[in-house]
């Protein structure tokens, strides 16, 4: 199966108070953190004011949401990777979740079988849905709850057969899962990890 490696990266960051993406970790942009973790190959879904952004930092791969969905939020990134990049599987990860390491990106995939429509990691109780593997063939549910302008990820993910996977089970830690919305989450990450 061949996986297209997504790094959602066109949310507000309303609560970070300016693009998380290129929020500096240990001199390094969050969203590469993203990048690394899937071996330095990926498409960057941004949004209109970050892609040239994006670009000046040498990224080649940049995507908007494609019309009319400008903007809808995870759903429209998914979907609009899987409109404009060929893959069999699309990896997601949010560019907030910069502790993810590859080996997890590597088991998770390795999860997936014929019959999932996706496999979600769950840490500490929660599922991640933007740490997850997603079989192209949701590519129709996407477009349809998008069209309803149904943009919760959990309606997405009952509609879809969902292997949901403990993260221990592949080898990952509960800590690779904090996502960074604040910027004292930028030094809460500095105690827990060290490269």
């Amino acid at each position: 199966m061949k996986p297209v490696h997504i790094v959602l990266s066109g949310g507000l960051s309303r609560r970070f108070g300016e693009p998380k993406a290129f929020a500096l970790w240990k001199n390094k942009p969050l969203y590469q953190w993203c990048k690394q973790a899937f071996g330095g190959e990926a498409l960057i879904l941004s949004r209109p004011g970050l892609t040239d952004r994006f670009r000046s930092y040498g990224e080649k791969k940049v995507l908007e949401d494609v019309e009319p969905f400008e903007g809808k939020g995870p759903l429209a990134g998914i979907y609009t990777a899987m409109v404009r990049e060929e893959g069999d599987v699309y990896v997601i990860l949010a560019c907030d979740t910069p502790l993810i390491r590859k080996s997890t990106i590597s088991a998770l995939k390795e999860q997936m079988t014929p019959a999932d429509d996706a496999v979600v990691t769950v840490a500490d109780g929660r599922a991640q849905p933007l740490v997850a593997v997603y079989h192209k063939r949701v590519k129709h549910i996407l477009y349809d709850q998008l069209r309803r302008d149904e943009l919760k990820i959990s309606c997405f993910l009952e509609r879809i057969r969902v292997k949901y996977i403990e993260a221990h089970v592949i080898g990952a830690e509960p800590w690779e899962f904090i996502n960074v919305n604040k910027k004292s989450d930028l030094d809460k990450i500095e105690t827990i990890f060290s490269e």
